[in-house]
């Protein structure tokens, strides 16, 4: 029996996000992982207050004070999700220069989508000696059509355009649950969002954010991951703490295989049992 961590690819947008309000935000859920200690390294650098408690899998962000425009080359190399800094360093301070994002390689993943619907924005965007530099007088917002659903695009466009004037309307959105989850936060926040986790989202900017207490979904990756080394292994695993929908196209798969899979709710907790059989059938996986 297995406590699926929170999500990572929730953890970091919603931690980005805290860099548009003065007021405190604590995130709760928060994976142990070097991703998160990371990107509170980057806040910091910015100027934000991060308090991360890795034990009771807690992060709170105050960025109250005067926020610098430029995250320190070594901190963003580390890390593909660093580049969601720029969204809310736009809308907040109205500049950022941030050099080309690290982390995983994964095929070729540019920042295009991101600089194009900043540009869309009213910014001005260009590319020098190794770093993006991107200023706005003022976001406005616009009508952006996306070329692919990147996930990240997505994100850091509704973290710009929250504070931008007027509506913006994404189409092509990214439709990730992570989506809708950080679409959930900034509302809470005092945002107006509509259509997150569809494939046009609509947000009508606000002038100011407040705080918030927020609490992450679960980590479908991981969770699909257990499930599936269940079934190779021949075991017998519950996986608490989960959302089944969020993990259909994977479960539909391994019951597919001949794999048994339950789904019970324990004193308010999902939970999803995956038992391997004796024999697997083989599926085609698209």
């Amino acid at each position: 029996s297995v406590q699926v961590s929170g999500g990572k690819n929730d953890a970091l947008p919603c931690m980005a996000a805290a860099l548009l309000t003065r007021e405190r935000v604590t995130l709760r859920n928060v994976p142990t992982i070097a991703d998160v200690r990371y990107l509170a390294d980057i806040l910091r650098s910015l100027g934000a207050d991060v308090r991360y408690q890795p034990d009771a899998h807690e992060i709170s962000i105050q960025a109250g004070a005067e926020l610098t425009d430029a995250p320190p080359d070594d901190l963003v190399h580390r890390l593909r999700g660093s580049f969601l800094v720029a969204g809310p360093l736009l809308a907040r301070v109205g500049r950022v220069v941030c050099a080309a994002p690290g982390g995983d390689e994964i095929g070729r993943r540019p920042v295009d989508v991101h600089l194009r619907g900043f540009e869309n924005f009213g910014a001005r965007a260009r590319h020098e000696n190794g770093h993006f530099e991107i200023e706005a007088d003022q976001l406005r917002g616009a009508r952006v059509v996306l070329d692919y659903p990147s996930v990240l695009g997505t994100e850091n466009l509704i973290l710009a355009a929250v504070l931008a004037e007027g509506r913006t309307v994404i189409v092509n959105a990214a439709m990730e649950p992570e989506i809708f989850c950080l679409g959930a936060m900034l509302n809470d926040m005092g945002a107006s969002v509509a259509g997150a986790g569809s494939n046009t989202i609509t947000i009508d900017g606000v002038e100011a954010l407040g705080g918030c207490e927020h609490s992450l979904i679960p980590d479908r990756i991981e969770a699909g991951t257990l499930a599936t080394a269940a079934v190779i292994t021949g075991g017998d695993v519950e996986l608490r703490g989960v959302q089944p929908r969020q993990m259909d196209a994977i479960l539909a798969k391994l019951t597919e295989i001949g794999a048994t899979v339950d789904e019970s709710i324990e004193a308010g907790v999902e939970r999803v049992r995956v038992r391997a059989a004796p024999t697997l059938r083989a599926a085609d996986v698209q």
